[in-house]
């Protein structure tokens, strides 16, 4: 274990020398996490009541400045965004309590909740929010695709924040919330990103930043002065759990309170686990995404591109390598992005998998079976710490070998995987599991929009299209659902002609939560990410 130890409270023994192995049970988790002192928990007295969670590798712990699921779970738990998004695409208000937005959406006025402090207890104010945009929202990926087509920012006062945009962006809301807000009197004058903040927050949210164990764990206590409420959870301890075996089997073990992202192929597992219950709720979809390297000879071609993916046998794969929480892949946008979805493009229907069909147009196009009885040879890369990923490229290798094309499975850890994929666009063929985002043109239209910095998590294909990258920035430029949607229909029909990328399956994100110790931290209301006022003692 690392000795690199960072704490700043001040509260009483801490759980020195934990690795997470699912063998420590969560009573000498809280016992020694209390101490003879310990900090003070949400009545004063009693011992801490503690929330355990898994997470991954936390290089930083500013979801602001890198995207990454691990950097989120634990930053969003002391960070907050202007808004915040639900499961069915509601924006909801939190640090601005409203908005408004002018007819031709070039003016946007933004109010303030009052009364919010930082946890180092300075105020949080409309400059903050300010310093924020003119300054940090670029250093994210997907604040510097709106930040461009901004042209003011202005602090009206304290609590009033306006914009004065270049010209409308329809996504505005929904990227506002995926931008954290840090604080000013803490990032001004400094370098952003080697900033000590980045790895002790200093933020609004219902914790604070108490302890990191670098390759162990992280903690953060209560915020007393939470300006949403009391938080009835003293301590949050977020373990660093890179093997998902070990993380479902610590669940089942009943040492861990929540795990996202369960595996789908262990959830008959918690049947007879009566403390233990799944929710798809409080996560935005996933998909998985299919990506060529179109400067590969045989895939230069968008007709054999449409052929191959054709030939993935999308039942089987939805049905036996993700089971019970995958959908068939209609649309290029999830089903709950429906309003998006071009009602006369059926990915299914488009390109189905007639098998004889395929070879015999295979065939024609000039790759017909040489003598070991294959056309040709190709590799797909995928995830190695992702099962789903391995059982998704497991149904592609058999099914292309039905169409007479080798498949080769390379598994690959994610730094490799992302700089062969994204950097060197090295591949063949790629598939990864991805999260919808806020809104279509936020995430998925990047799979297939022109990528020519290589930017990792984008379509890695090489292709730049001019009509589908016309149609995605158009979609951008209202506000009226109506208007977006019209321009995201050509878009999806131009995806489906060029064959650059496209789901394999739409997935519902699996959480699996124990109610021993805890209730209300089953994402009810929808709130990605959920709301920590909700999560109670359970009463035993």
């Amino acid at each position: 274990m690392s000795t690199t130890t960072t704490s700043t409270h001040s509260g009483g023994p801490r759980i020195r020398g934990l690795h997470w192995t699912g063998a420590l049970s969560i009573a000498a988790l809280t016992l020694s996490s209390c101490g003879g002192g310990g900090a003070a928990t949400a009545d004063d007295s009693g011992p801490e009541r503690v929330f355990v969670a898994p997470t991954g590798t936390t290089n930083m712990l500013n979801p602001q400045f890198i995207q990454s699921p691990a950097v989120t779970l634990v930053g969003q738990s002391m960070l907050e965004p202007l808004v915040r998004i639900t499961d069915d695409y509601e924006v909801v208000p939190w640090l601005a309590r409203d908005w408004s937005i002018s007819a031709d959406g070039l003016e946007v006025t933004l109010h303030l909740e009052e009364g919010i402090t930082w946890h180092d207890g300075e105020p949080f104010t409309a400059e903050d929010v300010k310093f924020n945009i003119d300054e940090l929202f670029a250093l994210d990926t997907l604040g510097a695709e709106f930040i461009d087509v901004i042209a003011e920012v202005d602090a009206v006062d304290d609590h009033t924040v306006h914009l004065t945009m270049h010209e409308p962006y329809g996504a505005l809301l929904e990227a506002l919330a995926l931008q954290y807000i840090l604080p000013k009197h803490i990032y001004e004058g400094t370098e952003y990103l080697q900033n000590p903040a980045n790895m002790e927050p200093v933020g609004t949210g219902p914790f604070i930043f108490d302890l990191h164990e670098d390759g162990d764990r992280i903690e953060v206590v209560r915020n007393e002065d939470y300006w949403k409420g009391d938080v009835q959870v003293d301590r949050v301890i977020f373990t660093n759990t890179t093997d998902a075996n070990a993380r479902d089997m610590a669940l089942l073990a009943g040492d861990i309170d929540r795990v996202g992202s369960f595996g789908r192929t262990r959830l008959n597992e918690i049947e007879n686990q009566p403390t233990l219950q799944t929710t798809i709720r409080g996560n935005l979809p996933q998909q998985v995404m299919f990506n060529f390297n179109a400067d590969r000879e045989e895939l230069s071609d968008p007709a054999v591109r449409q052929l191959i993916y054709a030939a993935i046998d999308k039942e089987v794969l939805t049905e036996t390598a993700l089971p019970g929480t995958s959908h068939l892949p209609h649309s290029v946008f999830p089903p709950a992005m429906d309003w998006a979805s071009h009602p006369d493009v059926d990915l299914l229907e488009l390109f189905p998998r007639d098998v004889d069909a395929i070879n015999t147009a295979l065939d024609e196009a000039g790759y017909p079976r040489q003598d070991d009885g294959y056309r040709f040879t190709l590799d797909i890369f995928y995830l190695s710490v992702l099962a789903d990923a391995h059982n998704a490229a497991e149904v592609m290798q058999s099914s292309l070998d039905d169409v007479g094309i080798r498949l080769n499975l390379q598994g690959y850890d994610p730094n490799v995987y992302t700089d062969l994929v994204y950097h060197q666009r090295d591949f063949d063929l790629a598939i990864q599991i991805t999260t919808a985002s806020s809104d279509p043109s936020l995430g998925l239209a990047l799979w297939y929009t022109c990528n020519e910095e290589n930017i990792a998590a984008r379509n890695p294909s090489g292709v730049c299209d001019e009509a589908l990258d016309t149609a995605a920035r158009e979609a951008l430029l209202s506000f009226d659902e109506q208007e977006r949607a019209a321009h995201l229909h050509a878009f999806e029909e131009r995806a489906a002609e060029i064959m650059i990328s496209a789901p394999l399956a739409h997935l519902d994100q699996v959480t699996v939560y124990n109610t021993a110790r805890w209730q209300g931290h089953d994402f009810a209301d929808g709130l990605v990410g959920g709301d920590w006022l909700d999560v109670v003692p359970t009463d035993n």
